[in-house]
């Protein structure tokens, strides 16, 4: 196979205009107040020997609006990618850039819509994707997973009470009731010589140790892991984070009383989750099969159902507010036995179970998003039913599991 990889700085200019921060309505669309950390598109572009490519790209930002996504395709277009062979991924840095998404509801929970800021991303992220390409070189995959325990907890146990904060919580965290996916699956990728060219992690927590106090652009924790993990690699080497069911999953920090505070904790624990992973790409194994097989299926979304509005479903004009498509892309990618799915919202951690069932038998199945776009979050028909944040925040009521297995059942149809 041949392998390339590149990094590319997307932070907004914050001279140029003022720039929303996305991932918090408590912010009440303030612009942010400089820069914390510096964010960026990391890109890995694979071609096997019938010249099939796929490109994997991660982003520092909350979520991948559908007229970001189709704007880097129109722009590698004449280079070989399409909606089939290119899976767009962000971190869900909760402090990242806004500014992106002109659907009504983006405009009015985090702020203006800046085209400069679209155009921008835009054209960087199709430059990193350029650029991987152009570095492409004869390489081999290597996969390892480990099991880490601590390192992220289910945001629906009441021990978690998401930007509480209070001292003195004495219910202790119920894991055999609130179980979270603890999977963390490195990809090595490597040249001839050994050479290490990117690593892939794949794990899953939410992006939120740093509060709405934050006012600063940051990638939150994936930042600091991604500069761990390449440092520790040397080389020029590129470290690329795909969260996976984070719907219910989130870090073991809380929200601490002083933004000085949940700097240090991003720091710690981003450094902690970079060991696990240097400690399991020492334990990787040559991926099986070598060919690349890419779907990507378009499907209409059903009536949006708000939870909080009596699970009214409303008309389909009203869609627009949500989305500026109803056709949802769904994608599915297999590199010999390794498939990836790339999941258009927020999925929690037994939607991923039963999604990864979908995969054959003893293929290796990631679970990636938010991906290539968002609809939300997806919850089981019980979590549905129990309430709170995830269950309201589901967009297409108790069954939109059925909506997301029938569309992955179709995509992988065409690739196994």
């Amino acid at each position: 196979m041949k392998i390339g990889a590149a990094k590319v700085d997307i932070t907004p200019d914050l001279k140029k205009g003022a720039v929303p921060l996305w991932g918090y309505t408590e912010r009440k669309k303030l612009p942010a107040a400089g820069v914390h950390d510096r964010t960026h598109a990391r890109a890995i572009v694979v071609s096997d020997q019938k010249g099939a490519l796929f490109a994997l790209v991660s982003t520092d930002i909350c979520y991948i609006a559908s007229e970001l996504r189709n704007g880097v395709l129109k722009r590698l277009a004449s280079q070989g990618f399409d909606e089939n062979n290119l899976l767009l991924a962000a971190t869900h840095t909760h402090s990242g850039f806004g500014g992106y998404d002109r659907t009504r509801i983006a405009r009015l929970l985090f702020g203006k819509f800046e085209k400069w800021v679209l155009d921008q991303t835009i054209a960087l992220i199709a430059q990193a994707v350029s650029e991987a390409k152009q570095a492409m070189r004869e390489a081999t995959i290597e996969i390892g997973t480990e099991f880490v325990k601590n390192l992220n907890r289910s945001r629906l146990d009441p021990a978690f009470v998401f930007g509480d904060g209070r001292p003195g919580q004495k219910i202790q965290p119920n894991p055999e009731k609130y179980p979270v996916d603890e999977r963390l699956t490195v990809l090595r990728i490597k040249q001839a010589d050994n050479q290490t060219i990117a690593a892939v992690i794949h794990f899953a927590a939410h992006p939120t140790i740093l509060s709405p106090k934050n006012m600063e652009v940051s990638a939150d924790f994936p930042g600091v892991l991604c500069k761990k993990v390449e440092e520790a690699l040397g080389d020029n080497a590129i470290a690329l984070y795909l969260n996976s069911t984070l719907g219910d999953t989130a870090p073991p920090p809380d929200w601490e009383d002083e933004l000085s505070k949940e700097i240090a904790q991003m720091n710690e624990y981003g450094e902690k989750l970079g060991d696990a992973v240097i400690k399991a790409l020492e334990n990787t194994r040559p991926l099986t099969g070598e060919s690349i097989f890419c779907k990507t299926l378009y499907i209409k979304a059903p009536k949006v159902t708000l939870r909080p509005l009596k699970r009214i479903a409303l008309p389909s004009f009203l869609s627009k507010f949500f989305y500026t498509n109803r056709n949802i892309p769904y994608q599915a990618m297999r590199i010999g036995e390794l498939v990836l799915l790339a999941v258009p919202g927020e999925a929690t951690t037994e939607i991923g179970k039963e999604l990864r069932a979908m995969c054959a038998i003893g293929k290796d199945c990631l679970v990636i998003a938010p991906a290539n776009a968002y609809i939300g979050y997806i919850v089981t028909p019980k979590q549905y039913e129990d309430g709170g944040y995830a269950s309201d925040m589901c967009f297409f009521g108790p069954n939109a599991i059925t909506h997301v297995k029938d569309a992955f059942q179709k995509v992988l149809a065409q690739i196994q």
